[in-house]
């Protein structure tokens, strides 16, 4: 049996352990530990009567590309922390730590762990049209970037337009709140990013100085239709000035699931071939209570390229539980050049604490 075959198995023992292993005691026999009778997976742990939450999630994940035979790895270990008094003020932290075990043909590490801040922000909300933000915080761009748990999407892989083509995390304010101009009400966020990112994440080029918003209205029954601007520089161009235009829409009913982005960006560059813009068409169809079929096309053109990148991805997700999920999913890339991007065979497993 092929090494990815065998490690496909053992993550789908693990997805039905963690489905039986994790359902909620009510029990008082011995051992009972009365700080698991008030946790439920996927719900968080109350710290006490503080009014604090502790969750999070995890992904173990394996697979096959152009480069390696085979890799499995510890992909993230995210920690939330938020807290809730029933009042107006609210605190939200993410703290991920990534890479942390590594293991390839003739290797196993945990060299390449980093522990990065995701978010951590205050919010005040007098009123539902109202509410301010303070901190490090998602961009509010598209779909993809402001969900990203791992056991919250459909694929282990993200799609490029929605880690390239802008900084992932801001640091600023943020106002947002939804106007009660229609049945299902208008979301919108304003935010603004001085350009100080708290606890910079060295991978990412974060903003120099950033200003935009995002608008979700519901035009039809089902249906989320979303729009975004930013407008920035980022640190390592601080004088090339970027505008970025995006659009996502999602329609679902009956388990049935239809979602895309699209983003295109213009720089003050004189040179055009600086543009980038790409865009992705997601569906999802059940195949019984607990399975999924999920098919993804891609395509995205990088600043510079010359060609853009095409990217087939078709997989299946099963869920034990809500708050957890194994996927399975192969695809295929074209005209890659020098840009990193999952192709092959990959297998994940992702559970939401």
């Amino acid at each position: 049996m092929r090494p990815l075959s065998r490690l496909g198995g053992l993550l789908l023992a693990c997805a039905f352990g963690f489905a039986s292993a994790q359902e909620p005691s009510t029990g008082s026999g011995t051992g009972f530990d009365p700080i698991a009778r008030r946790y439920e997976l996927g719900h968080g742990l109350p710290l006490g009567d503080t009014g604090a939450v502790l969750g999070g999630y995890g992904t173990i994940s394996a697979g096959d590309d152009r480069d390696t035979d085979w890799r499995v790895g510890v992909d993230s270990l995210s920690a939330f922390l938020w807290w809730d008094n029933g009042g107006s003020w609210h605190f939200f932290s993410e703290t991920e730590l990534e890479d942390s075990l590594v293991a390839e043909p003739g290797r196993f590490t945990s060299k390449e762990a980093e522990v990065e801040l995701e978010r951590f922000y205050v919010d005040y909300t007098p009123a539902d049209a109202l509410k301010f933000r303070v901190g490090k915080f998602l961009t509010p761009v598209g779909r993809w970037n402001l969900i990203h748990a791992s056991p919250l999407v459909w694929t282990t892989a993200r799609p490029l337009i929605t880690e390239t083509t802008f900084p992932t995390n801001a640091t600023g304010l943020m106002v947002y709140g939804t106007l009660p101009f229609t049945a299902n009400g208008v979301e919108y966020s304003l935010y603004y990013s001085p350009g100080t990112e708290l606890a910079r994440d060295r991978d990412i080029d974060t903003f120099e100085d950033a200003f935009g918003g995002r608008l979700v209205l519901s035009p039809l029954p089902h249906t989320e239709l979303g729009l975004s601007y930013a407008n920035f520089e980022q640190r390592q161009s601080p004088d090339d000035r970027k505008n970025l235009y995006g659009i996502d829409f999602a329609w679902s009913r009956w388990r049935w699931e239809v979602s895309g982005e699209f983003h295109y960006r213009v720089t003050s560059s004189r040179f055009e071939d600086r543009d980038e813009q790409g865009l992705y068409v997601q569906a999802v169809a059940p195949l019984t209570a607990r399975w999924y079929a999920v098919a993804r096309y891609e395509t995205f053109r990088r600043s510079g390229a010359e060609r853009d990148i095409n990217v087939y991805l078709g997989g299946v997700n099963f869920r034990p539980r809500p708050a957890v999920v194994l996927k399975a999913e192969y695809s295929s890339a074209t005209d890659t050049d020098d840009i990193e991007v999952r192709d092959g065979l990959l297998f994940s497993l992702a559970v939401l604490f």
